[in-house]
């Protein structure tokens, strides 16, 4: 497939624009591909995709935090459309990055957890965990896009390109344990990066590629952040960063000062009855260190402003470049971390059984495409994670590829100011709890044996601190809701993936015993290399 090495020469040996241009058509139309509507006229938008970690929409200055400082985040927000109930797919970070690259959700491609970075040894050699789907980046890569991974991977080996990625930055982990100690794999090297923290040198990374572009082939740059992150040890106490002096001593507004959440005390208690095992016990007693520590809000606040300080570097190159007025920046996270709300720190599985509360949810998600997306917008449509990468493909105008099975739907005319039917719901899941969230309600139901149903009227209780499940004037919307959840996961889901129904999931779960209780004791999470998606 093409790759964009070849020139068309002067006699200088130099290629001109116009010789690029033709060539990008030539090799394209060779391929039997489809033009967008921009590479007809020679010039595609470039894609730009700032992909935060943990961070959630009410960390940011746009979506109304009072605390934090972000004016780089909130000036793409100004400059382009926000959406303002956006929500991840799942509460952990590969399960999401799975779906933003496949348009599909954890029962379907089988990554219901984060990947166990100590379990990187025993996977394949070369594993990587979606690579029998078809992704967003080999796409465009077969579609004339030069195509880029800087930051976090976490999607199995880390050690070369994977998915239709050409460009490779990454490091070795997925749970970081050091803003300034790191493996990092760029390209061909290997070498440790421990005089930098990790998200100041992504940025340089991301930088110094924008700046090698020449500006006549399109690029997709995947720009992953190993921040704000917000897990300890990294984000327990002060931190390590030269905006924390800034935060040190002052009283957070935005972040709850509540009780230890009554869950995790009795997870403490009585461990075996919760399949508590000993990874979740260190995190209980970290979350109860951080849990109304002021130096902890502190390190949240800083790390979340050095994020916004690179987002504002980053776009500086573009500008410099004069690749922004030809290139479309989407700005999101995976998910969201608690940072006091409900007395949780760090996850939604960290209860159990786990939830699906509004603060790791609703994430923030900005697109930015200068002539193209008005300014200033802001939409209230409920948009799932399953719908981004199905949009982008709509967006360019590629209409020779699908993300097969994907529940996802374009939501490109609404970027237009153009009317569109629109159905206001998402659906998420973790594990053994899965959701449905509307504009009204949001309601959760547990496999069976491992918890009991919730629901939230999102319009009387925006906080979720009332379940009014089995409350008589809730019994019509807790049944309507009930039957849409089961409908929606029978159509999207993969038996083999299919936590509800016997499947497995690859890598791993927080709580196998659970599974393990209702399957029997051979149930285990599985790890294996499947043929690769080809077009």
């Amino acid at each position: 497939m093409f790759r964009q090495t070849t020139n068309i020469a002067e006699p200088s040996g130099r290629c001109t624009a116009g010789a690029r241009a033709l060539l990008y058509l030539a090799v394209l139309a060779t391929a039997g591909l489809a033009l967008t509507p921009w590479a007809a006229h020679g010039k595609p938008p470039n894609i730009l995709f700032i992909l935060t970690d943990n961070q959630a929409a009410s960390l940011l200055g746009s979506y109304g935090n009072p605390d934090i400082r972000t004016p780089n985040i909130d000036r793409l927000a100004r400059e382009g459309a926000r959406f303002s109930r956006a929500y991840a797919v799942n509460g952990m970070c590969s399960p999401t990055r799975a779906t933003l690259m496949t348009g599909l959700m954890p029962s379907q491609h089988g990554i219901h957890n984060w990947l166990d970075d100590a379990m990187l040894e025993q996977w394949p050699a070369d594993w990587s965990a979606i690579a029998e789907f078809r992704t967003l980046p080999l796409t465009l890569k077969n579609r004339g896009y030069r195509t880029a991974l800087i930051g976090k991977w976490h999607l199995g080996q880390p050690w070369k390109p994977s998915i239709g990625y050409q460009h490779w930055v990454t490091f070795k982990d997925g749970h970081t344990v050091d803003f300034w100690d790191n493996t990092v794999i760029d390209n061909a090297r290997t070498y440790r990066v421990n005089d930098q923290h990790i998200v100041d040198f992504f940025t340089e990374k991301a930088v110094e590629y924008i700046e090698a572009q020449d500006g006549e082939e399109p690029f997709y740059l995947q720009l992953n952040y190993d921040g704000p992150y917000l897990n300890p040890p990294t984000n327990l106490g002060p931190a390590r960063n030269r905006f924390y002096r800034d935060y040190a001593g002052r009283e957070f507004k935005s972040f709850p000062r509540v009780a230890f959440n009554r869950n995790l005390t009795e997870q403490l208690l009585y461990p075996d009855r919760y399949a508590v095992t000993p990874f979740l016990l260190q995190k209980f007693r970290e979350a109860l260190e951080m849990h109304n520590d002021p130096a902890t809000m502190a390190n949240v606040a800083s790390q979340n402003t050095l994020v916004d300080d690179g987002v504002g570097k980053v776009l500086a190159a573009l500008k410099r470049k004069r690749l922004d007025h030809n290139t479309l920046v989407i700005f999101s996270s995976d998910q969201g971390n608690f940072y006091g709300q409900h007395g949780l720190w760090q996850h939604t599985v960290v209860t159990a059984p786990s939830n699906l509360h509004e603060t790791a949810m609703n994430i923030p998600l900005i697109l930015r495409h200068p002539g193209r997306i008005e300014p200033g917008r802001v939409l209230a449509e409920l948009i799932g994670q399953y719908d981004i990468p199905v949009t982008l493909l709509d967006y360019l105008g590629i209409d020779d590829a699908s993300f097969s099975g994907s529940p996802g739907r374009s939501f490109s005319a609404l970027l237009h100011g153009e009317p569109a039917p629109w159905t206001d719901k998402v659906f998420f899941e973790q594990e053994e709890t899965r959701g449905i969230r509307t504009r009204r309600f949001s309601y959760w139901k547990r496999l069976e044996t491992t918890g009991e149903p919730e629901l939230y009227d999102m319009d009387t209780d925006p906080g979720q601190t009332r379940n009014v499940y089995g409350d008589a004037a809730y019994a019509d919307a807790g049944a309507r809701m009930d039957k849409e959840l089961d409908a929606f996961f029978r159509q999207y889901s993969d038996r083999q993936y299919d936590l509800w129904r016997g499947g497995t999931a690859k890598g791993s779960v927080i709580r196998p015993q659970v599974f393990r209780r209702i399957y029997g004791p051979d149930w285990a999470p599985e790890t294996k290399m499947l043929p690769p998606f080809q077009e």
